[in-house]
Order: C-alpha cells, then sequence, then structure tokens
C-alpha cells in the first residue's frame, strides 16, 4: 500500500528527494548545476508547478512517459536501464526555465529513478543539450524501488 503525499511532499526542495536526485545526477552533472536546478525549480519566480502523470515501463530498455495537465504536449521515449519496472505514477512537474513552454521545447534528455519512500516515487528528470537539468516530475508510485534509466529525446505536442 502506497502512502498518500501532499504536493509540497513532492517539490524538490524535500530532503529526501533533493539528496535523491543530487546523488542520481552527480556522476553526470557538475554539483553547483545540480544545486542551481533545484533552487530554481523550487523558486517562486519559475512557473506554478503542474499537476502530471509518468509512467516507466522497463526490462533493460523500455520508456518513460509524461502527461501535464492542461499542457498540449506529452513526453515518450525510450530509456535503458533497470531493474524491471511497470508502473505509473500521479505527481507534480517542476522547471528552472521563466516559462513552461521553453522547458517543452529544450529538453533532450531524460534519467529516471525509483526513490524507496512511502510505497515509492517515481522521478523524473529532464537535461537541456547542454545536459544540465531543467525539469523533474515527482510522483506516488507503488513498488518503484531500485529504478535507474535515462535517455535521449524531447517533449513533443500532443
Amino acid at each position: 500500500m502506497s502512502q498518500t503525499f501532499t504536493e509540497r511532499e513532492l517539490t524538490p526542495e524535500n530532503p529526501l528527494l533533493r539528496d535523491a536526485t543530487v546523488e542520481a545526477l552527480t556522476p553526470r552533472v557538475e554539483p553547483q548545476e545540480i544545486q542551481k536546478f533545484l533552487e530554481l525549480a523550487a523558486s517562486v519566480s519559475t512557473p506554478a508547478p503542474l499537476g502530471a502523470t509518468g509512467s516507466v515501463n522497463i526490462a533493460i530498455w523500455g520508456t518513460v512517459d509524461c502527461k501535464p495537465q492542461g499542457q498540449p504536449w506529452k513526453y515518450n521515449t525510450e530509456i535503458w536501464g533497470g531493474p524491471a519496472y511497470f508502473g505509473s505514477a500521479v505527481g507534480v512537474m517542476y522547471t528552472a526555465y521563466d516559462t513552461w513552454d521553453a522547458f517543452f521545447r529544450n529538453v533532450t534528455s531524460v534519467h529516471a529513478q525509483g526513490i524507496a519512500e512511502g510505497g515509492g516515487i517515481l522521478q523524473i528528470n529532464w537535461m537541456n543539450s547542454s545536459g544540465v537539468p531543467c525539469g523533474q516530475f515527482n510522483g506516488a508510485a507503488g513498488g518503484v524501488g531500485l529504478l535507474e534509466a535515462g535517455g535521449s529525446g524531447g517533449w513533443q505536442r500532443a
């Protein structure tokens, strides 16, 4: 049984999610870029968070999907990683850009991971062409556990 999370618990400034982001992205991204992203994503100077659904279906390779509410965009791309996980999550999206449109147009890659807390949290981090994190989804997902996967691809108009 999974725990019910509040929007506040799914923000990038939640210490559990912040630490998971830093740990997962540090091998690929400069620590100061990660910190800058996390600060901006949680800032009142960026667009309001969006409710969204996300899913991962993977067994060595698979797909990651995300659909934000009220937006004409969808994310669906191939990812590689593991272990096997087939599930979906309901949560909240954040961006470090000034507008959601800038975020949707500038994403070129993705990293998805499971966080074993309260039944599970699916976290999806998006990067721009410089490899800098620019957006994040955090959602309640039952049994997501050890998942870690990534790939390249951008948002498409729905």
